[in-house]
Parts: C-alpha cells; structure tokens; sequence
C-alpha cells in the first residue's frame, strides 16, 4: 500500500469515527448510512469552500430529475450526480422530486470530497410509501 493510499484510508476512517461521534450515521435494516446534515457539517469541517449544482435533464413526462453537483474546498473540487423520479421516492417526497435529485447529487459529492465510502440516507430507494 502506498503513502497515498493509506493516506487516503487513514481520512476516511478519521471522517466516519467524526461522523459516529456526533451522531451523524444512522443504522437501517443492520446497514449504517450518513446523513445529509452530517457530510454538510463534516465537510465544513474540512474546508468547503462552495456547492454549485446544475439540473441536467428534466423530463416533467416521465417525472425523472437528474442533477450535477459539484464542490470546492481546501481538498479540491469534486462532482456527483443524483436523480429522483417517483420510483426512487416514497409517496410522501413525490411532491419534493426536484429538490431530492438535487440532494442526492450534493451528498455524492460531498462523500468523495470528505471521503466517507458509505451511501447517505437520501441515495436510499425508497418506494411504496
């Protein structure tokens, strides 16, 4: 394993220990998800700079959403896509489609950016709500 690869490993670990601390990882069906709120405040943590985020494709037929997001800080710059369509939602987020695609993008970036390799609980599927 090379410097930078440990490196890389020894974040990470560092991102989720800060993330269980202050209660930011939640557990589902035995798995363990970050929130939103958390890689917000952890990226933060780590010198976020800026989110800029841009719809993609809109197909308001279809009812799918698909958004770039991509941010800057003191660890550079990294994008994540997100969609939302009313298969990847419960009932209840339909009216929301928009603004979760655009969720999801943020929180795929802010993951690699902090470096935290498990999903956030807005990426879950979620149907039949």
């Amino acid at each position: 394993m090379t410097n930078q690869a440990k490196s890389k490993n020894d974040i990470a670990l560092e991102s989720l220990s800060l993330l269980r601390k202050h209660k930011h990882i939640i557990k589902l069906q035995g798995r363990e998800f970050v929130t939103h709120k958390g890689l917000v405040w952890l990226a933060h943590q780590r010198g976020l700079k800026s989110v800029h985020t841009e719809m993609i494709h809109a197909d308001f037929e279809k009812f799918l959403f698909i958004f770039k997001a991509t941010v800057n800080g003191e660890r550079g710059e990294y994008v994540g896509h997100g969609d939302a369509s009313t298969k990847s939602v419960s009932k209840n987020i339909m009216p929301h489609l928009i603004r979760m695609g655009e969720t999801r993008s943020i929180s795929r970036a802010l993951r690699l950016y902090c470096g935290v390799g498990i999903t956030s609980v807005d990426e879950i599927v979620r149907t039949g709500n």
